[in-house]
C-alpha cells in the first residue's frame, strides 16, 4: 500500500486566552511570568511551548508558596475548516502561603541572640524559595558553620503558614594553615596563619598571618567584631609589621589600624578606616622616619558569572586617604587610588582589561614615605619590568617613586587543550611626578593552567622601552 502525504503550512495560533484569577497583586505577578515566555499568538502551533508555559506557571507557583494552584482549564482547540488553532488557559493560583514559626536549633558556642542576628527570614512574610536560599547563603557567608540546613516543613503547614527549622553545625573554633608559594615579584614565600573563628558567644574572631620572602615579609594580627548584621557589617582592629627591600627602596613599617566595613544591599563594600603608620625608609640615599595618622575611605565591588574563572565580569575599587600634620602626622597629603578590571567573551577566548589610576596632593613629595609613593613594574603592573622598578628618577637616574600613577593592560587568552590556555598581552604606563610622563610599555605571551584554586599564569614579557630584555613572570589567583 502506498500512502502519499502532502504537508501544508504549520497551523497558526490565532486565538490565545490566558486568564489568571486571584488578587490584582497575584495577577500582576503571574502576568510578568507570561511576559518572559515566547508569544503564542500569531506563531505556528507548538505543543512544547504550550506545555512550557503551563510548567512555568506551576513551578513558579510552588516556589512562591501558591501550593493550591491549579488549572481550571487548559486546552488547545483546532479548527481545520478555518485552519487555525486556539489556546485557552484558566489558572487559579489560590492563596499564597507565608512563613510560619522560624525555629533555630541551639548551636554550641553561640548565644541565641547572635544566631538570631544571622536570620533574615521573618514569620508572616510571603513564602519564597528564593528567600530560603538567601537565608542559607547568609549563614554560609558568615563562615561560622560547616553545615547549614534551612528546612521548610511543608507537611506541618497550618493556616497557610509553613514553619521553618534551621539547624547549624559550627566549624572548628581554631584553624591553622601553612603554605609555600612563588612569584617573580617577591620570590619564594613561606606563609603561616592562625584563626580563632569565634572567641566568644557573640561571634568575635581573631586572625593572624605571617609571610616571609626575600623581598617582602610581614606579620599581621586582626580582631573582628561583627555588628547588627554580622555578615555585612563589622569593626576590626589590627596591627602589623612589614619589611620590604626592593631595587628602589628599603622600608620597615609598623601600623595600627581600625576599620568599619559595611556591605550595601547592592553589593558595594564600604570601608572607613583610621591607620597609624610609622615608616622607617631609605630611598634616593635618604634615610628618614615618617609618622602618619591616615583617615581613609574605600569602595569596591566584584560582579562575575564565576569568581574563580569568569567568562564575563568586572571589579571596581576606589580609595581616598590622607593625613594632616595637625593630627599626629609629620606631613599633610591627600591621595586617591582607583582600579578597574573587566572580562568579556570574544570569539573562542576572553578579553581582559585593567586600568590603574593614582594621584597625590602634597606640597613637597620628598616628605612622602616610600610605602605611600607610587611605583610601577612587576607581575601585577607592567610585566617585563622588575617589581616596583619604574617611576620618577633623581639626578643619578635612580627611581624614587612618584605622586601619580597611570597603568593599563589588555590581554587576550584562548583555549589550547583541556585546562590549558594561551595568552597575548600589552601593558603600558608608569608612575610619575608633576614633570613629563615617561610612558613605558611591554608585550608578551603566556600560558595559563586552570587549577582548582584558580589560574596559575606563566608569562614571558618583553620591555619595549629602554632597550629592555625579556622577563619571566609567574603568578596565581583569580582574574578579578
Amino acid at each position: 500500500m502506498l500512502v502519499t502525504i502532502t504537508p501544508r503550512d504549520r497551523i497558526p495560533v490565532n486565538n490565545v486566552s490566558i486568564h489568571i484569577s486571584g488578587s490584582i497583586e497575584d495577577q500582576e505577578y503571574f502576568q510578568s511570568i507570561l511576559a518572559e515566555n515566547p508569544a503564542l499568538h500569531g506563531a505556528p502551533l507548538h505543543h512544547g511551548e504550550y506545555e512550557s508555559i503551563k510548567s512555568t506557571l506551576s513551578a513558579r507557583a510552588v516556589e512562591n508558596g501558591y501550593f493550591t494552584a491549579r488549572f481550571l482549564r487548559s486546552e488547545i482547540q483546532i479548527d481545520l475548516s478555518a485552519y487555525e488553532a486556539g489556546i485557552s488557559i484558566d489558572f487559579e493560583p489560590g492563596a499564597r502561603y507565608s512563613f510560619g514559626e522560624i525555629t533555630i536549633e541551639p548551636v554550641p558556642g553561640f548565644s541565641t541572640e547572635f544566631i538570631n542576628s544571622l536570620v533574615i527570614l521573618k514569620s508572616g512574610e510571603p513564602y519564597s524559595s528564593e528567600r530560603l536560599l538567601s537565608q542559607r547563603n547568609n549563614l554560609d557567608e558568615s563562615r561560622y558553620f560547616r553545615q547549614v540546613n534551612v528546612s521548610p516543613q511543608l507537611s506541618q503547614a497550618n493556616q497557610e503558614a509553613v514553619p521553618v527549622i534551621i539547624s547549624l553545625v559550627p566549624r572548628a573554633r581554631n584553624a591553622w594553615s601553612t603554605g609555600i608559594g612563588f612569584t617573580t615579584d617577591t620570590g619564594p614565600r613561606v606563609r603561616a596563619a592562625y584563626e580563632n573563628r569565634y572567641i566568644n558567644t557573640i561571634g568575635h574572631h581573631l586572625n593572624s598571618d605571617l609571610a616571609l620572602s626575600p623581598v617582602r615579609s610581614q606579620i599581621n594580627v586582626g580582631y573582628v567584631i561583627p555588628l547588627s548584621d554580622p555578615v555585612k557589617e563589622s569593626v576590626s582592629i589590627g596591627t602589623g609589621y612589614v619589611t620590604e627591600s626592593t631595587d628602589t627602596f628599603d622600608s620597615d613599617r609598623f601600623k595600627i589600624e581600625t576599620a568599619y566595613r559595611r556591605e550595601s544591599d547592592s553589593g558595594w563594600l564600604e570601608t572607613y578606616s583610621i591607620d597609624f603608620l610609622r615608616d622607617d625608609f631609605t630611598i634616593d640615599l635618604q634615610q628618614d622616619i615618617v609618622t602618619l595618622t591616615m583617615l581613609g575611605f574605600s569602595l569596591s565591588k566584584t560582579q562575575a558569572d564565576d569568581l574563580i574563572f569568569p567568562s564575563k565580569g568586572w571589579h571596581l575599587f576606589g580609595q581616598v586617604r590622607g593625613a594632616s600634620d595637625a593630627i599626629v602626622s609629620d606631613t599633610t597629603f591627600v591621595q586617591f587610588y582607583g582600579s578597574a578590571k573587566g572580562i568579556i567573551n570574544f570569539g573562542p577566548g576572553r578579553f581582559l582589561g585593567k586600568l590603574e589610576l593614582g594621584s597625590t596632593w602634597i606640597e613637597d613629595p620628598v616628605d612622602l614615605p616610600a610605602s605611600v609613593r607610587f611605583f610601577a613594574g612587576g607581575d601585577q603592573s607592567l610585566r617585563g619590568y622588575k617589581y616596583r622598578s619604574l617611576g620618577p628618577v633623581n639626578a643619578n637616574n635612580e627611581v624614587i617613586g612618584g605622586e601619580h600613577l597611570l597603568t593599563g593592560s589588555v590581554e587576550y587568552d584562548f583555549p589550547v587543550k583541556n585546562n590549558w590556555r594561551g595568552a597575548v598581552f600589552f601593558d603600558g604606563g608608569n608612575a610619575f611626578s608633576n614633570q613629563e610622563f615617561d610612558w613605558k610599555q611591554s608585550v608578551g605571551v603566556g600560558m595559563r593552567w586552570l587549577s582548582p584554586i584558580g589560574p596559575i599564569r606563566v608569562d614571558l614579557a618583553h620591555a619595549m622601552s629602554d632597550d629592555g630584555g625579556m622577563r619571566l613572570h609567574i603568578t596565581m589567583g583569580p582574574d578579578l
